[in-house]
């Protein structure tokens, strides 16, 4: 298709206001891509538009844009009205053009108008004959002109009723005008033909050559009003020029979109409006295909500008150690160029922001990010683009602030065990409140207890509670030999008991008491996770969701920071990772482990139609420090591992196992495998999957309550 370049420096047309033709000039002025030049429109008839002044030359400027083949101009006409914007799609064999309010600087408004214009003399009379025929038509309408009907109107009325009772597209109706019936019946072709003539056998039409069969006398008085008034002429005419134009227009346009041709949005939008404003999808163009090539061209400006404002980022925050490695996660998938430019940057920045981030720490929640953050740090995804030597260096660093930082939460925690307990109370009260503060103590520190001089301290509140634990066992037998019904029996153990308590020796005979009285209830008591578990087979949410709060407070300080990351860099997403953050639930990781094992432990327990899947799985001989922190890894194997599981749990394979990685089930089960606690508990649940066959009541319970529960934590996530 031919672009123009050069724009002519004449023009004639017509603006079409409210169906009504006027006839146009537009003079122009090009240096460069500027525009500047004189529009007039011209009454009519003595009628002039209501858009603008009339008969006055009207001072214009604007640009053209040779990509996209559009012309605009703005009126400097200082009317009252306002000013208007003509668009002007430009092709080699005339123009269409929309005219529109000007909305403060270049903006568009309503349209009020279009036009249609012309550069070369064919083109002009095309138009310039709409005028002719409107205004000869104006006013006018066939009269009923009785005597003998000439035989070559005649010949010409039998031709056209019956090529209109076999075509019913209108734009087809108007073939009437150009074959040789015609020509001979109005003494000249139809382009040339003289309006009076036509005014003539219209009333011919209406009498003497209207046929005495009604249905053909109606037909015929249809054919001498589309011959006798100005509207279908106009219409038909204005359609031929217009398609023809917008036809080239469009292609030449499609043909830049799907080109390598730089294009800015700008360009963009006024195209799609442009699209609509002339209306192309009257001229048989499928508009949705358009907007797909100009959808595809958006897509590609907005990676380029998202990947400016994604480097600027790195920039923006080189002192932010965690926006830094979160921003950097994910960009992961990114394409190769884009990578290497991220990682100069981070090879720039990341080391001194982790100095930074583990100077400035203070609070159990940065303490725990930085464990965390060095128990991963030689992980892809965890450090996904600096260099691993770069990830250990910052996870030793971050090891060592954290052990100097267990000095002041040991302070801190005696002195919590100072004011709430009393070492020498050595009442069941006493007891009591020495479990309710560890259990806080565990919620407040989590795996912080497990470091340093923390780790002293918290042995020392150990060491205190399982003494009055011992000094007490004949109280704590007694009250436990009182009691009746598995609430109240779960309800002491959870009084006066907590983490491994009931394993001491001193304590032996009421462990042994509690294993046979909650047998049914508690089936899975001793077994590591054996609190998960036994709330799954009586369905406690209640306790469930205190359980996750354990269970998942390994990894929650590190996804709060990283959402409170991701919310800082779109400000949308902050609901939806509140709602997440806070219903974390580790009945990810069990239920997934438990179909997963499901072949393995009961394959009797399957049957033969039953579904299968596969799943890639990769196996690695890790060893860790005291900190939990990878020393090596070594992949032994990868394998795509098939999977047969029940019938019943199939949607459940599904959503656990087959999720798209940006869904929040994807996500959970990634932090949940990768946790030490949670880690414990799918340990547990392996043990018990050997000791119990899939029949059994108690596995049954389990199964229905990890069904159940599930459910619960997508509901509460907004799942459905």
């Amino acid at each position: 298709m031919t672009t123009i370049t050069e724009l002519p420096v004449s023009w004639s047309g017509l603006v079409i206001e409210s169906r009504k033709p006027y006839p146009a000039t537009l003079s122009l002025g090009v240096d460069g891509a500027d525009v500047q030049g004189v529009f007039r429109v011209e009454s009519l008839n003595g009628a002039v538009p209501r858009l603008t002044v009339a008969d006055v030359d009207i001072p214009v400027e604007g640009t053209y844009d040779s990509a996209i083949g559009i012309l605009s101009l703005t009126t400097q006409s200082g009317d009252r009205r306002g000013e208007l914007i003509f668009d002007v799609a430009v092709s080699d064999v005339g123009s269409v053009a929309v005219a529109s309010e000007q909305r403060h600087i270049n903006g568009r408004g309503t349209q009020r108008a279009r036009a249609v214009l012309a550069t070369d003399r064919d083109e002009k009379d095309a138009l310039e004959r709409i005028a002719v025929l409107s205004a000869a038509f104006e006013g006018w309408r066939p009269d009923m002109v009785e005597g003998s009907c000439p035989a070559t109107l005649a010949a010409w009325r039998d031709e056209a009723l019956t090529f209109r009772e076999t075509r019913r597209d209108p734009v087809e109706q108007y073939d009437i005008f150009y074959t040789d019936a015609f020509r001979k019946a109005f003494g000249a072709p139809y382009e040339t033909v003289n309006p009076e003539r036509l005014k003539q056998n219209a009333s011919l039409l209406r009498g003497a050559c209207r046929p005495d069969d009604r249905v053909r006398g109606d037909k015929t008085n249809q054919l001498a009003y589309m011959v006798g008034q100005g509207q279908p002429h106009q219409d038909h005419l204005l359609w031929r020029f217009e398609s023809e134009a917008a036809r080239r227009w469009v292609e030449a346009r499609s043909d830049v979109l799907k080109s390598d041709t730089p294009m800015t949005s700008a360009q963009l939008n006024l195209l799609n409006a442009m699209w609509r404003g002339i209306g192309i999808s009257r001229y048989g163009f499928n508009i949705s295909d358009l907007n797909t090539d100009i959808e595809r061209r958006r897509t590609i400006l907005r990676a380029k500008e998202n990947r400016a404002d994604m480097l600027a980022f790195y920039d923006r925050y080189k002192d932010r150690f965690d926006l830094l490695i979160e921003v950097a996660r994910n960009h992961a998938n990114q394409d190769e160029e884009f990578l290497t430019e991220v990682q100069d940057k981070l090879d720039a920045y990341l080391e001194p922001a982790s100095d930074v981030y583990a100077r400035d720490a203070n609070t159990v929640s940065e303490a725990e990010y930085m464990l965390a953050w060095a128990a991963q740090a030689g992980t892809a995804e965890l450090c996904p683009l600096s260099r691993p030597a770069t990830c250990r260096r910052i996870g030793k660093r971050f090891e060592d602030r954290v052990r100097d930082m267990t000095e002041d939460f040991a302070e801190a925690l005696e002195q919590a065990a100072a004011r709430r307990t009393d070492k020498d109370n050595r009442s069941l009260e006493q007891l009591a409140t020495q479990v309710t503060f560890a259990g806080d103590m565990d919620m407040i520190y989590g795996e912080l207890l497990e470091i340093g001089k923390l780790k002293d301290s918290w042995a020392d509140v150990t060491d205190t509670r399982q003494r009055l634990q011992k000094r007490l066992a004949k109280p704590l037998q007694a009250e436990l030999d009182a009691l009746s019904g598995a609430e109240a029996l779960i309800g002491f153990e959870r009084r006066y008991f907590i983490g491994d308590d009931l394993g001491e020796g001193s304590v032996r005979r009421v462990s042994e008491v509690l294993d046979v009285r909650l047998a049914d209830e508690a089936p899975f008591r001793g077994a590591e996770g054996g609190d998960y578990l036994n709330a799954l087979v009586n369905q406690d949410f209640a306790r469930l969701r205190e359980l996750d709060a354990h269970y998942t407070r390994g990894y929650r300080p590190m996804i709060a920071i990283a959402g409170a990351s991701l919310s800082m860099m779109n400000p949308t997403a902050g609901p939806a990772l509140e709602r997440e953050l806070a219903n974390l639930s580790a009945i990810h990781g069990v239920f997934g482990a438990y179909i997963l094992n499901y072949q393995d432990a009961w394959p009797k327990c399957l049957k033969f139609s039953d579904p299968v899947f596969e799943v890639t799985k990769s196996q690695s001989t890790v060893t860790r420090n005291e900190f939990g922190q990878e020393i090596s890894n070594v992949t032994n194997w990868t394998t795509r591992d098939q999977y047969k599981v029940p019938a019943s749990l199939e949607a459940h394979f599904r959503t656990l196992w087959r999720s798209d990685v940006r869904t929040s089930d994807a996500r959970f089960m990634d932090w949940l495998l990768n946790d030490r606690r949670t880690n414990g508990l799918v340990d547990g649940l392996d043990d018990m999957m050997k000791q119990h066959g899939c029949h059994s009541p108690a596995v049954r319970k389990l199964e229905q309550g990890m069904i159940a529960y599930y459910g619960d934590v997508r509901r509460r996530l907004g799942h459905r």
